[in-house]
């Protein structure tokens, strides 16, 4: 369903978005003014290069000087958790002052630029502050702000200022998002756990310039019973039920204008499928909970998006909705052992990630980005990151106990062996999949002492089976287990190469 329509929530407020908002301009003449949603943010820190990032509704942001923030301020004016923003059930983005020492300020520019004109008001601890586009918050002083912006500017987002190489498959990718942004009709994602699904679908959402809201539908979280269920998808009025304070804007009326993203379509439940395809077809009551029997609501209109580990055939979806979601884009998402081309250029991303955000200043050794690159990542993406930031988070651990904090980090090669090794170990007892990658280093050098890439199972020849075979005595469990593939996977192969 192609984006677009602002007569509902999401877009504009539906039934359950109309709620009061907390210290907005009077309304006693009637008039209540929009809601003027941002979709950006604008971090500024003393000494350091503005970080721009655009919000994401399913997060929320801490802003402190704790290394666990997600936006880390070094001045000694800033609290350790100083205040967070989130995106309230209203659909309202809201700022909370977390106790700080020295207070939260909100104010709006009387001039768009002109930041010496603003007039700033101290915020009660521990209580939510409605924020809109414009508005600037202050840290404990001017030297620590925050500033929502009503769209996230081109140039903005923490990336490299370097021309990556990449892959064929990345550039293949990158065309596929691009023809999906340019049309209406859904797109359904498949790829590994790991691989990227919802960044994809994002980059889709942000190149089609949809005016509406980017909402995400975790399907394999959703509530079982109907009444739970309605106020998730449909939302609440204020006072639909006890403890119901808040109207709530349903993820497909938030949706409205933009796009839903159906992330593990694979576990949506049925009763949730049945709400779906009401919505689809215009059908059904979609009134949200508490609402009147003379409910009239337009349904909601929305880009389609859904993700799924597994191809459609093989879910319990109803096959009239497995064929609206198929009925548009695919792209198949390539495993990061098909882009390893990138790893360098997503290593340098996350590095520089972790400088604008968490001010860790690290870079990796030679050595250490090759091991990495040739690694095995089960995990995808998703693995290689945290691996990144786990790494740098406990070099500048043990730098701050040295007394060394403020030198940057230089990740060498044995800090990141050190590391995996005591991941492997805590999963299970034993190195595992990782011990073929993690070989001691005695008498030969870290690149002899790394793992083959592994290849696709349909790439595998006689030679590299009878080499994996010969490795493990014979055994073809463990043979499957050294080539990273099923044990059926490898039977199969065998018998397809005329192996007995």
């Amino acid at each position: 369903m192609a984006g677009g329509h602002k007569d509902t929530a999401g877009g504009g407020e539906g039934a359950a978005g109309r709620a009061g908002r907390e210290n907005e301009p009077d309304t006693s003449s009637g008039w209540n003014p929009p809601y003027r949603e941002p979709k950006a943010l604008r971090v500024q820190r003393e000494g350091i290069e503005d970080l721009v990032s655009p919000l994401y509704p399913d997060r929320a942001y801490i802003f402190g000087r704790s290394p666990e923030s997600t936006v880390v301020f070094s001045h000694e004016a800033v609290s350790r958790q100083h205040g967070r923003l989130s995106l309230r059930e209203d659909r309202r983005w809201v700022y909370r002052d977390l106790d700080s020492k020295n207070g939260s300020y909100v104010g709006r520019p009387d001039v768009p630029g002109k930041e010496t004109r603003v007039r700033f008001q101290r915020l009660t601890p521990s209580k939510d502050r409605v924020l809109e586009a414009g508005d600037m918050v202050l840290l404990g002083n001017g030297k620590s702000r925050l500033t929502l912006l009503a769209e996230m500017p081109l140039e903005g987002g923490a990336r490299p200022h370097t021309t990556p190489r990449v892959s064929s498959a990345t550039v293949q990718l990158e065309r596929s998002i691009d023809r999906c942004a340019r049309h209406p009709l859904p797109v359904f994602l498949r790829g590994d756990s790991g691989t990227g699904k919802t960044f994809i679908a994002r980059e889709i959402h942000r190149r089609g310039g949809l005016e509406g809201s980017f909402v995400i539908l975790n399907c394999g979280r959703l509530p079982q019973d109907p009444a739970s269920l309605t106020s998730e998808l449909l939302g609440h009025l204020k006072g639909a039920y006890t403890g119901a304070s808040l109207a709530r804007v349903g993820k497909l009326y938030g949706a409205n204008g933009g796009t839903l993203f159906l992330d593990e379509v694979e576990f949506l439940p049925r009763i949730a499928q049945d709400f779906l395809v009401d919505v689809l077809e215009g059908t059904g009551s979609l009134a949200p909970l508490g609402a009147p029997a003379d409910f009239r609501e337009p349904p909601p209109r929305f880009r389609l998006i859904s993700a799924s580990k597994v191809p459609l055939r093989q879910t319990d979806l109803r096959p009239d909705l497995a064929q609206r979601l198929a009925a548009g884009d695919f792209i198949i998402l390539p495993t990061l052992e098909e882009r390893r081309e990138d790893i360098p250029h997503l290593v340098a991303t996350f590095l520089h990630r972790l400088k604008v955000e968490q001010q860790y200043d690290a870079q990796l050794t030679p050595e250490a980005l090759d091991f990495l690159a040739r690694a095995n990542w089960p995990g995808q993406i998703r693995e290689l990151e945290s691996t990144v930031r786990t790494v740098v988070a406990r070099e500048a651990a043990q730098q701050s106990l040295e007394g060394n904090a403020s030198a940057p980090a230089l990740i060498s090669l044995e800090a990141v062996r050190s590391y995996l090794e005591q991941r492997a170990l805590g999963f299970g007892g034993a190195l595992g999949p990782l011990a073929p990658l993690l070989l001691p280093m005695t008498g030969s050098s870290p690149v002899e002492s790394l793992a083959p890439v592994r290849k696709r199972p349909s790439a595998l020849t006689v030679q590299d089976i009878q080499e994996a075979l010969a490795r493990q005595g014979g055994n073809k469990t463990r043979t499957a287990a050294d080539l990273g593939i099923a044990l059926n996977t490898l039977k199969a192969r065998m018998k397809a190469l005329g192996m007995s």
